[in-house]
């Protein structure tokens, strides 16, 4: 997947006008003031900076760029699958299309917290697909995709789309007839010379906003969980509870203890995409973690939350970097796209063995004007054992799983102009990672692409909300 900031990005959207031009003059003027008071009068230079910085925060978040969210969506989106045929002989293909789910709080999962007395809250629904569909651009019936996972067809009763092509959605597996990272469509033919195969697939979605973290600078529009258990640095909890038992520490083991990741070009060369052993990677990490307070050194939030301010903060955005480049040759050239920065930032928490892993999907602005391919984190973070005691969670499940976005500055927040169309799952090494990138097997290089388009106008409820583009949560 390719992508990164969301197209559209606007700095006046969901904002106010700008203040007259003497207002602005005041606000430096007394910007200054405070300045020369800072350096005149030691003593109180921390009061000040705190009280500069408060300003500034606030200028930034009310007239600073930023970009614009809406807290609910209910979307029709269609995508466009096309193949061409370059050669003068006919080719055949076999592209796997994944079925998406409904995303919650909790990855996939339907619950969430267990309570010591013994009863599991429900989690909350982040992303709900009610219908998908596919068809040819030259056949007329369209075949409904069904959801549930015991709901199996394969390739020896596939349905043809037209004369060339049929679809059918089989069971795991590692051959070409199998879905290889989960459930998928396998949409499979043959191409004329010369000729142009197109699958055509649409979704019904309904999204919503929701952030994991209920810090000062979380954006106060976004629903937060709805038992009442979001995160802080105050009640996160340290290092050693990512090993707890159950989930976290199976979690730690799949994703946190491999400090390599990925291998895109595997033996005799290594490649990994995310790589918590490079010595550049390593230094930085150590860096980050000696800019904590003391009372935050042991605290795996506040280290994962100073990296992503690290890389947000010093890396630039540049589209179009191919092939994706790893997390150490990122952060050494100082710009990247959106894997690449995923990519930078989950180098940095394997040093700690902090678990992340990818989310996958397109991407739109806020008027579902545009779409692009996207790449995004996903972590996992304890909560602190005793504020889980205090509030009757067994202390197994009490943990967040959330979405961490770089180059948008999303921090733990997921925003339904995303469309979530795959998690990784784990694997031994990131090979599910390197499948997904790479769904189509067919006899030509250059003849895939793919496009996706709104149907119809979206319907936004609850308003919208701004996340600024600055340095400093």
């Amino acid at each position: 997947m390719r992508g990164g900031a969301p197209p559209g990005l606007n700095t006046r959207q969901g904002g106010h006008r700008r203040q007259p031009k003497k207002k602005r003059n005041t606000r430096t003027l007394v910007l200054v003031i405070a300045i020369a008071f800072l350096f005149l009068f030691t003593p109180a230079q921390d009061r000040i900076r705190a009280q500069i910085q408060e300003w500034m925060d606030q200028l930034l978040d009310e007239y600073g760029p930023a970009r614009v969210y809406p807290v609910h969506a209910s979307y029709s989106v269609e995508r466009r699958v096309i193949l061409v045929n370059p050669h003068g002989t006919e080719i055949n293909f076999n592209y796997r299309l994944p079925i998406p789910f409904d995303r919650s709080d909790f990855g996939a999962e339907d619950f969430g917290f267990e309570m010591t007395d013994g009863s599991v809250l429900p989690t909350d629904l982040l992303q709900v697909i009610s219908r998908m569909e596919v068809r040819s651009a030259v056949g007329n019936t369209p075949v409904q995709i069904p959801f549930d996972s015991n709901d199996i067809l394969l390739e020896t009763n596939a349905i043809a789309l037209d004369m060339a092509s049929t679809v059918y959605w089989p069971p795991l597996g590692e051959n070409p007839n199998r879905c290889n990272t989960g459930r998928c469509v396998i949409w499979s033919g043959s191409i004329p010379p010369g000729a142009t195969a197109t699958l055509i697939v649409e979704y019904d979605v309904s999204g919503t906003s929701f952030s994991w973290w209920d810090g000062s600078r979380a954006p106060d529009e976004a629903p937060r969980s709805s038992a009442g258990f979001s995160m802080t640095a105050g009640n996160a909890g340290n290092f050693a509870d990512l090993s707890r038992p159950g989930h976290m520490g199976d979690m730690k083991a799949q994703f946190g203890s491999h400090k390599r990741w990925y291998d895109r070009e595997p033996s005799p060369s290594d490649n990994y995409a995310i790589d918590g052993l490079d010595p550049l990677v390593v230094e930085l990490a150590a860096e980050i973690h000696a800019s904590l307070d003391a009372a935050d050194a042991d605290n795996a939030f506040a280290f994962a939350h100073a990296a992503f301010i690290e890389v947000r903060d010093t890396l630039t955005y540049s589209k179009g970097l191919s092939p994706a480049r790893s997390g150490p040759v990122c952060l050494s050239d100082g710009r990247g796209d959106c894997d690449e920065q995923s990519n930078a930032w989950m180098s940095i928490l394997r040093t700690r063995q902090i678990p992340t892993w990818y989310e996958f999907g397109p991407m739109t602005d806020a008027e579902y004007a545009a779409w692009e391919p996207h790449a995004w984190a996903n972590i996992i973070l304890p909560f602190d054992e005793d504020w889980c005691s205090a509030r009757y969670i067994e202390i197994e499940s009490c943990w967040i799983e959330g979405e961490v976005d770089v180059v948008n500055n999303k921090w733990l927040l997921h925003t339904p102009t995303t469309f979530t169309e795959w998690i990784e799952t784990p694997s031994d090494e990131g090979e599910d990672a390197f499948q997904f990138y790479r769904p189509l097997a067919i006899g030509c290089n250059g003849c895939w692409t793919e496009t996706w388009n709104t149907l119809g106008q979206p319907e936004i409820t609850g308003g919208t909300f701004r996340v600024p583009v600055r340095e400093g949560v």
